[in-house]
């Protein structure tokens, strides 16, 4: 089998349906690839309209669980998956028609383990809004560590997501690469750490694919970056980046990835507080991230502007947020 898709689902029986269709509307037998859904617990029709769907579609499987948050979905269905690559997709977008061959004959081709597809952003009105430009990255192939700072441009969307990548399931396996448990927001970004401090070959693909929608109910709008909830999973995925690197033994280069991304998990717990205005709240804050064990930060292999953060937060967390403060009014008033 060369495809699974992994398709969480929680409360989008208004957009499920169109998702999948777009799933079976390909140019590969339906024999070569899989639709794994994970129902996560979701008090709608989802399920029900999932089912309705494998009487047509016997490629599209269904998977029940209680209510755990989206990483534990994708995480029981990559358990599941048989697919030579892996690929996520929210039950919000789509993709487009007879694509697949091309995307899974350029992955075999170039040997890849990570391959960026191209997405287009559109709003929920259904406009566009922007677009992946790979150009300058076709035909390229990269090691893990340039593959992941490679499209983090200062223009781009959606650094850290998931989803548009293909991911070869033997490396998933062989490192139990998994999403963190209890994250709330930017659990992708823990994620793709991981994956790129272990993957040997990335690839960039510039042929239109992934369609994006704004929902109304995403993270940043609802506020959720704000909340006690999603300090507590910043913090959970750097536990997580340190519990990966403590269980391989990794290079300079890619333990500098994993030092990257903890220092910016823990870093976001206070940046996502700071805009409040409330020094109790960054007291209590600071006061977790000693507890969880980073009262000091790896500052090696580190990418600026988060290895200038950490090395002021390593003098105080205080010196850095005041600092930090000030830098940002100043722009503020320059702007």
């Amino acid at each position: 089998m060369r495809l699974s898709i992994i398709v969480p689902a929680y409360k989008v029986s208004d957009f499920i349906e169109k998702c999948l269709s777009s799933l079976e509307q390909q140019d590969i037998p339906h024999s070569d690839y899989e639709v794994i859904v994970i129902n996560d617990g979701s008090p709608d029709d989802s399920a029900a309209i999932v089912t309705r769907m494998q009487a047509s579609f016997p490629n599209i499987l269904l998977l029940n669980q209680a209510n755990q948050g989206v990483s534990v979905a994708r995480n029981n269905g990559i358990a599941q998956a048989r697919g030579k690559y892996i690929m996520a997709i929210d039950p919000d977008d789509y993709v487009l028609p007879n694509t697949f061959k091309r995307i899974l004959d350029k992955a075999d081709a170039q040997q890849l383990d990570v391959f960026y597809l191209n997405f287009e952003i559109f709003d929920a009105d259904g406009h566009p809004v922007w677009q992946t430009n790979f150009t300058q990255l076709e035909n390229k192939i990269f090691d893990g560590i340039s593959g992941y700072y490679a499209p983090r441009v200062p223009d781009g969307r959606d650094p850290n997501r998931s989803w548009a990548i293909l991911y070869r399931r033997e490396m998933l396996e062989k490192y139990s690469l998994k999403y963190p448990k209890d994250v709330p927001f930017l659990e992708d970004g823990a994620f793709l750490v991981k994956v790129f401090a272990v993957a040997e070959r990335v690839g960039f693909d510039v042929g239109k694919f992934h369609q994006r929608t704004t929902s109304k109910g995403s993270a940043t709008v609802t506020g959720v970056y704000h909340t006690e909830k999603a300090i507590n999973g910043f913090l959970k995925a750097a536990a997580d980046l340190r519990e990966f690197s403590s269980t391989n033994r990794f290079e300079l280069p890619q333990q500098g990835l994993l030092n990257h991304g903890m220092a910016n998990f823990v870093l976001l717990s206070l940046f996502s507080q700071m805009s409040l205005g409330k020094l109790k709240a960054l007291q209590q804050t600071i006061h977790k991230i000693k507890a969880a064990g980073f009262s000091r930060l790896q500052t090696q292999g580190v990418v600026d502007p988060y290895r200038t953060y950490a090395r002021r937060f390593n003098i105080s967390p205080y010196f850095f947020l005041a600092l930090y403060a000030t830098e940002m009014a100043f722009k503020r008033l320059t702007s």
